[in-house]
């Protein structure tokens, strides 16, 4: 019987099992895909995440410090940084790389292994798949958003997501990343070019619902344009939480990353919050383990390390996400307008504060300016004041947001509010 079961191969399952492995654990990693780190993703890691967990420079595309921005009435905005903010990463080759390391410090990978049961027993916890099964005496649940398995763990699973759609693209004369706005575009939400190799670039979405016929739009319109000119591959689309689980552990489980909904709300991003929310979880398995204390109330610890570290982000992020949702064109393309005619962006561009990984710091800069607060209050009062707020009493719940959607549908009908 194993120490430890890591139900997904992605940057948390391999940064956990990394981890414990390293700490002496008999560890064994378990996917249903053959191909370790074969997931829909830009591949864009912040300095930050860089710096904790580096990378062969040699699977480095680019480093990124700067975008540009297309309003929904066509106005450019570029956004420069001082020094880069990013990189453009092999996506698979830097996940495989935790694997290759995780293999290295003991930990056995089980590939091709689809999970279809799991059962919690009083000493142990038993993991099946599609070729038998094998026990342990806990387990690391990274399966990504959408398993069945939290289900199965009466864990249930995020409140809200978003579906992402994304292919590999030949372009023209596309050497930084393109980000778009606009109901017509992506509703709510954004589309990109971020350029990887010469020449080739990742072309995406994200959107709540007709995903595939926005994307063959936004397509089709830079094709006009003479940025595509090729689709490499068959786009594929795939589900991102926007919200955290309410409970993210069980007797002998913990779940984590994509799964446990512990990603960036403001852009889908979930590679760096998957790694520390990893390295949180080995940390109060490594304790548990150590003393035999495996239940349900000994592993709660996990869950308030990991919301110390990343819940105002969350709760921050998301509070933003909505309030952006509403937002007509007219008002988006007046934002950016504002904020590149009135130094806001080089501003935000210079501030220390602003961090491509951690968005609490911006959110509240733009909420809380004179300008651009301003617009947003008119819009959308309350949730204007949930951006600014960096406190997690900030959240609001589903029965404000209902007050919330009401209030904004009669300022779009134009009855008075």
């Amino acid at each position: 019987m194993q120490d430890v079961i890591v139900v997904g191969a992605g940057p948390a399952g391999n940064n956990a099992a990394l981890s414990l492995a390293s700490k002496g654990y008999g560890v064994t990693v378990i996917d249903s895909r053959e191909n370790i780190g074969d997931k829909l993703c830009t591949g864009l890691v912040g300095e930050e995440c860089f710096r904790r967990h580096p990378i062969d420079p040699a699977l480095v595309y680019r480093e990124i410090n700067a975008a540009s921005v297309i309003a929904p009435s066509g106005e450019v905005v570029r956004f420069e940084t001082p020094l880069p903010v990013a990189r453009v990463v092999n996506r698979v080759a830097y996940v495989s790389s935790f694997a290759d390391r995780a293999r290295e410090a003991g930990a056995e990978y089980l590939l091709g292994r689809r999970v279809v049961d799991l059962e919690q027993h009083k000493d142990w916890i038993s993991v099946t798949t599609d070729d038998g099964s094998i026990k342990a005496r806990t387990l690391v649940l990274a399966a990504g958003f959408g398993s069945q398995l939290n289900r199965q763990l009466g864990l249930g699973e995020p409140s809200d997501y978003v579906v992402g759609i994304q292919a590999l693209v030949r372009t023209e004369n596309i050497d930084e990343i393109e980000v778009y706005l606009g109901r017509d575009i992506a509703p709510g939400f954004f589309a990109w070019l971020v350029p990887t190799e010469p020449g080739i670039a990742l072309a995406g979405l994200l959107v709540r619902k007709n995903a595939p016929e926005k994307f063959v739009s936004f397509i089709s319109a830079r094709e006009a344009e003479g940025k595509i000119t090729e689709t490499v591959n068959k786009p594929v689309c795939w589900g991102i939480p926007l919200r955290p689980l309410r409970k993210t552990y069980t007797d002998r489980v913990l779940v984590v990353g994509d799964a446990a909904g512990q990603v960036k709300p403001t852009t889908g991003g979930g590679i760096f919050y998957s790694l520390l929310a990893s390295e949180v979880a080995s940390g109060a398995l490594h304790q548990a383990l150590s003393e035999d204390k495996l239940s349900a109330n000994h592993l709660g610890v996990y869950q308030k390390e990991w919301k110390n570290l990343l819940s105002t982000e969350l709760e921050v992020g998301y509070s933003a996400r909505r309030m952006f949702e509403y937002l007509g064109d007219s008002h988006i393309s007046s934002l950016i307008h504002q904020a590149s005619n009135n130094g806001f962006i080089a501003e935000l561009a210079d501030s220390p504060e602003v961090s491509f990984d951690w968005h609490s710091s911006m959110i509240g800069k733009i909420a809380g300016h004179p300008t651009l607060g301003g617009v947003l209050r008119l819009v959308n009062p309350l949730l204007a004041r949930m951006a600014k707020s960096p406190e997690p009493a900030g959240m609001f719940f589903p029965d404000q947001l209902v007050a919330v959607e009401s209030e904004v549908t009669m300022a779009e009908t134009g009855t008075p509010v």
